[in-house]
């Protein structure tokens, strides 16, 4: 398997990536996207593993850096959800050009579940998969992910959410910071540092997002995998927004037992069973008279969690 650097511009941004052929002709290829934050074609450590097990079943796989990231131009705070999508799918078009015509998909882990429903909301991907990706707004995300924090706390992250989703300026949300004890409540959302203007611009953009328009514009195979134990995203809410609003003709879904965020039981360096397996076997069944083959798995380096409207 002999990797190819890949360029896609995206309006006026020039994004950087790498396609991975298998060794033998392609039965499909995935273009992988990140989740949150200044993420690389690698999402750190997650996606090589996947990668290689999908290539090993003959899948060819491509990932770019994000805006601002590695190779890429632009800036990954001015690309909220929908800026994603349009890389996502210039991303695609370009993994596209060196391959025979097969079938060609999405792949987005966390944040990046969003950003892969959105593209294919825009058209272009034959197939969708999301790997942890929330199917509820991000504020019903996150507010899911704090709810075992102290009281104080998870009171000061739904004030700040509600902020964000309020568009509050990034000087009116400077001030609340400032005041009483807020910037130590939220700390878990936004880091150490009162964000930037920039940051806070972002936020606002990610918390004002809904994927309810984009489920109910799927025209596409989709695969939506959880982790059972999964404390960031509220597989439960997922699920049922899924299955109200996209044709179960379409839907796949797949949550694997013991499996945190990413796929990994907590503390374990391995995937749990049926992982990445589900993806590989959903994604070699959009190519007709295809056959299922047993990839070479390797395990990931220990999984660290993600936040999604962290950066």
């Amino acid at each position: 398997m002999v990797a190819m650097e890949l360029r896609a511009r995206s309006g006026s941004v020039e994004l950087a990536g790498t396609l991975w052929p298998p060794d033998s002709t392609p039965v499909a290829l995935v273009v992988m996207h990140p989740g949150s934050g200044p993420s690389d074609r690698d999402n750190d450590v997650l996606f090589p593993p996947i990668r290689e097990a999908l290539a090993a079943a003959g899948i060819a796989v491509a990932s770019f850096d994000k805006r601002g990231v590695g190779g890429s131009g632009g800036s990954w705070l001015h690309a909220g959800i929908e800026e994603q999508a349009g890389d996502l799918l210039a991303a695609l078009s370009a993994a596209r050009e060196p391959l025979p015509p097969v079938p060609a998909g999405v792949f987005g882990h966390s944040q990046g579940g969003w950003v892969a429903l959105e593209a294919a909301r825009l058209g272009g991907p034959e197939f969708v998969v999301t790997s942890s990706g929330p199917a509820v707004t991000v504020g019903e995300q996150e507010r899911f992910s704090a709810r075992g924090s102290a009281p104080a706390e998870v009171a000061a992250i739904d004030e700040l959410l509600a902020l964000a989703e309020a568009g509050a300026s990034h000087a009116s949300v400077s001030e609340w910071l400032a005041a009483s004890d807020h910037a130590r409540g939220v700390r878990r959302l936004i880091g150490d540092e009162p964000p930037s203007a920039d940051l806070w611009g972002l936020l606002v953009r990610l918390a004002g997002y809904d994927p309810a328009p984009a489920l109910r514009a799927v025209t596409v195979p989709l695969l939506a995998v959880f982790g059972a134990d999964d404390d960031i995203t509220p597989v439960d809410a997922s699920v049922a927004a899924l299955r109200s609003a996209v044709d179960p003709a379409l839907l796949r879904i797949a949550v694997l037992p013991g499996g945190g965020h990413r796929l990994a039981a907590p503390g374990s360096t391995r995937f749990v069973p049926g992982y990445p397996d589900v993806v590989i076997d959903f994604v070699r069944s959009m190519s007709p008279g295809s056959r299922r083959q047993d990839p070479q798995q390797s395990s990931p380096p220990r999984p660290t969690p993600e936040r999604p409207f962290r950066p």
